[in-house]
């Protein structure tokens, strides 16, 4: 462990976009990170009224509209490289409900540039990764949410979750029990760990939040550092905990009843214990901290106070009707400002490897002496081996001559020597013992003895034919002549008859149940050969799915429609422009040639009134035209995105009725959606797309195979 740092917890204000913002009652100042909240008092409540008007709050940064490569450029860039350094790191997002925590974090799938902080965590640390090659850098990634004051495992569903259970290991570090950790070789395999996680996240809707995540959720990205210059038993071990909490809610806004409202107490519950936390945290004198109170300040104590270097993004909706729960997180994040870590460089010997450098140095250490026996003529008498069996005869020897007299002293040789000797005259005396007791008891006694305890097992077997001795079975013996059975096989109550068919029954049996074991161990891409795919899907367009392919071709239609009338449009205003640009000149021209007198003046001809009367018309059907412009783009954007949903909702519904009738998922791509028109719905490769960025192609091939993977499950829970 390295000398510990005092960091203050750093608070990040984001603002969620809207239309309605409150500029009456926020005054937000990017400069200087300060948030001014007015609320005027009700004149309602008389004339006597302490209601308070204004807050102040100035933080380390306030983000108004800003995008995700912004958010990220602010509060992950630095953190990443602090990890990758060896300091553990942890950024955190609070706020209301609908503020947009989780876009923060995770960001959306459907579009790559709106990726969040955790994708993009990712992508920025295996880029480093791959450029320092001096270090062997292993990384795990896990995925835990807290749910209703339960704990579950992300990456293998709620269904497959054994006892997890919070604990401290020696040095005071929290970690998970019984957690899966899963490495990540790449960047592709980490952030399909963390789309497979989401897929089993807990979310419902309110009135607030259509996808309202109803639980506290926690990536952590494991980093264990070798060197490969110095020492490579220690390991620089460090982890970044990336951690989107569930919202605060008032259930009187949010509508919330049944299930939900369940999820609110519980969630509102959790947080006022974080929020007690930090309050103590935040007071020099306080001896004790309730981090037990709950799993979720469990969890963060590394976190919050302890070694960890910590962000945290308060996230606010700034709109009138918000406002309260604006303020409410606004004063918890001025709170977790007073708060500071210690953070440290965490340094473990890697066990194996010490193994091996022990094994070393025994091996080397067993060359010295044998160097130092033969310097000192030891060697031929000096051994450092196990003794043979030979060896351990002849130290018998020299011990029984010792005990007998014959030798008056015996030569030590080694301290290995010594420790057989000893083994040897223990031998000896366990022998005499054994002696001493064999002749103590009488010749004929003893047979006697014998005779009698074989009489008494022979009885006993006898009699205990068919009983049930001590409850473990049944007794052993020769069973009496009256002891067989008289009733016919056929007729015995416990026996089913089927044990009693004949081999050629049991044999097509047999056949019978091979034949299902071969049927579902068959690959799905060989139980329907004859199917042509495309042709079913043509089929499907037809018939099935003629509605919403009309809907699609019409769409189709109708954007090209708009598209030509968008391109005359601006064919007309550029028309325009280079009008109004003649009509300019023409007036430019026309002021060089006056004098200074009639410009001092602004006397103007009949022309040039004439041009200048025509520029404010030109100019009119500019603005009108442009306005056009940005309707027909908005009319585009509508209809792109309806053929967008109706493709995907085309291409679901005929993989339901492809699997219904020939009991086949379409796992694979390429048959018949690719490599078509646009009318005809393709989804391509991206990495046989040269528009896509290549730094998208582990994002996009992430998402595709855990679509895949739940088709494969959807799959698998209709067959069952």
């Amino acid at each position: 462990m390295s000398m510990s740092v005092k960091t203050p917890i750093k608070v990040i204000v984001r603002t969620r976009p809207t239309v309605d913002f409150a500029y009456k009652n926020i005054q937000i100042d990017e400069n200087t990170g300060h948030i001014a909240i007015n609320i005027p008092k009700n004149a309602d409540q008389g004339f006597v009224n302490h209601q308070q008007e204004n807050w102040g709050f100035t933080f380390d940064k306030v983000l108004q509209n800003a995008s995700q490569d912004v958010v990220f450029d602010i509060c992950g860039k630095e953190l990443v490289h602090s990890v990758l350094s060896g300091y553990s790191g942890t950024i955190l997002t609070y706020g209301q409900t609908g503020a947009g925590k989780t876009f923060t974090m995770t960001g959306s799938q459907i579009d790559y540039k709106y990726r969040g902080m955790i994708p993009r965590c990712i992508n920025l640390l295996f880029q480093e990764i791959e450029a320092r090659y001096e270090q062997q850098i292993t990384v795990g990634v896990s995925y835990l949410e807290i749910y209703n004051e339960m704990m579950y495992d992300l990456l293998v569903g709620h269904e497959f979750n054994s006892n997890l259970a919070i604990q401290e290991d020696t040095n005071g570090y929290v970690n998970v029990k019984g957690l899966t950790i899963r490495k990540c070789t790449t960047e592709e395999d980490a952030v399909q760990n963390l789309f497979e996680g989401e897929t089993n996240r807990t979310i419902s809707e309110h009135k607030l939040n259509k996808s309202s995540t109803r639980s506290h959720c926690v990536f952590t990205i494991n980093l264990e550092i070798r060197s490969r210059v110095e020492s490579a038993e220690k390991v620089i071990v460090s982890k970044l905990n990336l951690v989107d909490l569930a919202g605060s809610e008032r259930t009187k806004k949010t509508g919330s009843e049944g299930k939900t409202l369940l999820e609110a107490q519980f969630i509102n519950k959790s947080l006022s214990f974080l929020e007690q936390v930090v309050v103590a945290l935040s007071e020099k004198q306080r001896d004790h901290i309730p981090y037990r109170q709950s799993k979720l300040t469990n969890l963060l104590k590394d976190s919050i106070g302890g070694n960890s270097k910590t962000i945290m993004i308060a996230n606010i909706w700034p709109e009138r009707t918000q406002i309260e729960e604006t303020i409410s997180t606004l004063k918890f994040a001025s709170r977790m400002m007073k708060v500071t870590n210690e953070t440290s460089i965490q340094v473990k010997l890697d066990p194996q490897i010490l193994i091996k450098k022990y094994e070393k140095e025994i091996k080397d250490l067993r060359q010295e002496l044998v160097m130092r026996d033969t310097l000192s003529d030891r060697s031929k008498r000096i051994q450092y081996e196990p003794y043979t069996p030979e060896q351990q005869y002849a130290q018998q020897k020299i011990a029984q001559q010792f005990l007998n007299q014959e030798i008056e002293d015996i030569e030590v040789e080694s301290l290995r020597q010594v420790k057989e000797l000893f083994i040897q005259f223990r031998n000896i005396y366990k022998n005499l013992v054994k002696d001493v007791e064999n002749k103590n008891v009488p010749r004929g006694q003893e047979k006697e003895t014998e005779i009698t305890k074989k009489k008494s097992d022979l009885a006993k077997q006898v009699d205990s034919v068919g009983q049930e001795e001590n409850k473990f079975g049944f007794g052993l013996g020769k069973a009496r002549k009256d002891a067989k059975p008289t009733t016919n096989i056929e007729n015995l109550v416990n026996i089913p008859k089927d044990e009693f068919k004949t081999a050629e029954e049991q044999a097509k049996q047999d056949a019978k149940i091979q034949i299902q074991a071969d049927i579902r161990e068959t690959p799905i891409e060989k139980k329907i050969v004859n199917v042509d795919r495309y042709q079913a899907f043509q089929d499907y367009k037809q018939k099935d799915g003629a509605h919403i392919n009309n809907q699609i071709i019409e769409s189709i239609n109708n954007l090209r429609l708009k598209k030509q009338q968008i391109l005359e449009v601006q064919n007309q205003c550029q028309g325009l422009k280079n009008e109004i640009e003649q009509r300019k000149s023409i007036l430019q021209r026309k002021q060089d040639n006056k004098n200074q007198e009639e410009i001092a003046q602004g006397i103007i001809d009949e022309e040039e009134f004439n041009i200048l009367k025509e520029l404010k018309d030109m100019k009119k059907r500019l603005k009108y035209q442009q306005e056009q412009i940005r309707d027909i783009k908005s009319q585009i954007i509508m209809i792109d995105q309806s053929i967008i949903q109706s493709k995907q909702l085309l291409v679901s519904r005929f993989e339901d009725f492809f699997l219904k009738k020939y009991g086949l998922a379409l796992q694979d791509l390429n048959n018949p959606l690719v490599n078509q028109k646009e009318e005809e719905y393709s989804i391509n490769d991206p990495s046989e797309n040269d528009d896509v960025d290549q730094d998208a192609l582990a994002y996009i091939r992430a998402k595709n195979k855990v679509t895949q993977l739940q088709k494969a499950r959807k799959q698998e829970k209709m067959h069952k």
